[in-house]
Formats: C-alpha cells, sequence, structure tokens
C-alpha cells in the first residue's frame, strides 16, 4: 500500500474531476504513439493513430475509465486492477515499459492542460500516483 502524504490526495482527486477526459485521453494515446512509434504495435489501429481517430477515442475511454478506477480505490489501485494486469500480460503481452510511457505522457499533457497550476507539488502527487499505476499494472507479469 502506498502511503500519501500533505494533500496529495486531494490533488489527484481534485484534478481529476476537473479534467476533460474525453479530451486528454486520446490527446495522450497520440502523444505517445508520436513520440514512442514502437508501441503502436500493440494496437490493431489500421494506421489511425490521432487523438481524433475513432479507434484512440475508444481505447482512450478505457483508460480513462481504468483511472476513473484508481482515482477513486487510491489506497488499493493494485487489489482493483489485478485483471487488468493479468489481461495484459496473458492477452495482450504488453511490455511493461510501455505502462511507464503511458503515464509519463500523461504527465506532460497535465502540465500543458493545467499550465500554472501544475505546481512542483502537484507534479510530485501525479507521479507518484502513476508509479502506483505503473506498479499495479505489473503486478501480474511473471
Amino acid at each position: 500500500m502506498v502511503h500519501w502524504v500533505g494533500h496529495e490526495k486531494d490533488h489527484i482527486i481534485s484534478i481529476w474531476s476537473s479534467l476533460k477526459k474525453d479530451v486528454i485521453g486520446p490527446k495522450v494515446l497520440e502523444r505517445m504513439f508520436v513520440v514512442y512509434p514502437w508501441t503502436q504495435k500493440y494496437f490493431p489501429f489500421d494506421g489511425k493513430f490521432k487523438a481524433e481517430d475513432h479507434p484512440v477515442k475508444v481505447h482512450a475511454d478505457k483508460v480513462v475509465s481504468a483511472l476513473d478506477i484508481a482515482v477513486a480505490h487510491l489506497d488499493s489501485v493494485k487489489d482493483n486492477f489485478t485483471e487488468l494486469s493479468k489481461k495484459h500480460a496473458d492477452i495482450f503481452h504488453v511490455d511493461v515499459e510501455n505502462f511507464k510511457l503511458l503515464a509519463d505522457c500523461f504527465i506532460i499533457e497535465l502540465a500543458h492542460c493545467l499550465q500554472v497550476k501544475f505546481t512542483p507539488e502537484v507534479q510530485v502527487a501525479w507521479e507518484k500516483f502513476f508509479k502506483v499505476v505503473v506498479d499495479a499494472l505489473s503486478k501480474e507479469y511473471h
């Protein structure tokens, strides 16, 4: 279990609830596909890797829904991600490093969206959150 300090939970919950997730999710995926093009190999998107492309929006909804669960259960992310981790390990065979890349892209997009509100304290909270998410997604790998 992670130990949240200060206002970390508050930063995550308040910012997450204020985001336009249907906008940020696809932008994050597009950023990952552009900056780390090898990540495209896990997605049968027929060359459609832009934020406005339907397959990207559909997968972004799945990512955002999973993150909704993580934000709602900040003290038990691993427990809530067991099945998702198994699926990514056993069915999709996603390299766990890709979870870190996606997390990095999320943090960059958050900084871009929030700008002045993305203080060092807020960044630390989000870095910690995504480390927890990446660890949870990596849990079922052998």
